[in-house]
């Protein structure tokens, strides 16, 4: 345990030593606000696909049951429940309409990933939404899979004691890898220049595991039943959007700062390999 402590602590401070001079937080917001225009859209096509995949029944009632193991406070179970509907509800020519917009997150990813590798990058925003849909691409999959451990993760969700414990263990889980997976492809296909396999599937998966943990505690933060609208003089809206705002920016604080990590393994990786 000591060894790997010590190594993690020998990665952080040589990763640190050679992060760019360039500003982490200016461009985790950029990426938040293409993740604002994006993210919604790419959800919708998802569904769609799943919904076309395995039917729309199906996926409505897997949805029902996984929402019935979220907190029901901030409206999230209804946002979730009309997200499906409208999603299920577009015909194909609209569900190819929405890839336009889902696209853009592509766009705003690589040009902060851009930031953060020496590769230089021309088209950005091209391949960046390019990329994007290679993702998408495998995203419905993702869902099914996450949606096929609804039933039995809900209801210990929904527990105490050790099957609540169980349940976020297994919760973890299975979110790490979809994330992981998810990762994989946004590192692999979205950011610039080209990862070995071990450095690419190393950054992606740790990465991963910090967000799957990161996306726990939102799970208990939508539990607090604190008002997200009392800064904003309690108006409903911008209280939910800036709330959800400023998870998806702390999400890509630690996205970018994993992209990091990956491009910093894929030097070692290859200076290793050179040597050999």
């Amino acid at each position: 345990m000591s060894i790997a402590v010590n190594r993690a602590r020998r990665l952080a401070s040589q990763v640190g030593r050679t992060f760019p001079g360039t500003d982490l937080a200016l461009w985790a917001a950029g990426a938040t606000f293409f993740g604002v225009i994006g993210l919604v859209p790419l959800a919708m096509a998802s569904l769609w696909m799943a919904g076309l995949l395995v039917g729309h029944d199906t996926v409505t009632s897997s949805m029902d049951t996984a929402i019935s193991g979220l907190p029901s406070g901030h409206g999230t179970p209804e946002a979730l429940r009309t997200l499906t509907s409208v999603a299920l509800a577009m015909p194909w020519w609209q569900a190819l309409v929405v890839l336009f917009p889902a696209s853009l997150y592509g766009e705003g990813l690589r040009r902060a990933f851009v930031q953060l590798t020496p590769e230089t990058d021309k088209l950005t925003g091209w391949r960046g939404r390019a990329g994007l849909l290679g993702v998408a691409a495998v995203a419905p999959f993702l869902v099914l899979a996450v949606l096929a451990f609804a039933p039995y993760v809900a209801p210990l969700y929904t527990g105490e004691g050790w099957s609540l414990v169980w349940g976020v263990f297994v919760g973890f889980h299975v979110v790490w890898i979809a994330v992981s997976t998810a990762l994989v492809g946004a590192f692999g296909l979205i950011a610039p220049g080209r990862f070995g396999v071990k450095p690419l599937l190393a950054g992606a998966f740790g990465t991963g595991a910090i967000l799957a943990g990161f996306l726990q505690g939102f799970l208990l933060f939508l539990a607090i039943p604190i008002e997200w609208s009392a800064p904003f003089g309690g108006l409903p809206i911008v209280g939910a959007v800036s709330a959800l705002a400023l998870w998806l920016y702390l999400i890509h604080i630690l996205v970018l700062c994993g992209f990091r990590v990956t491009v910093y393994l894929n030097g070692v990786f290859t200076a290793r390999d050179t040597s050999d």
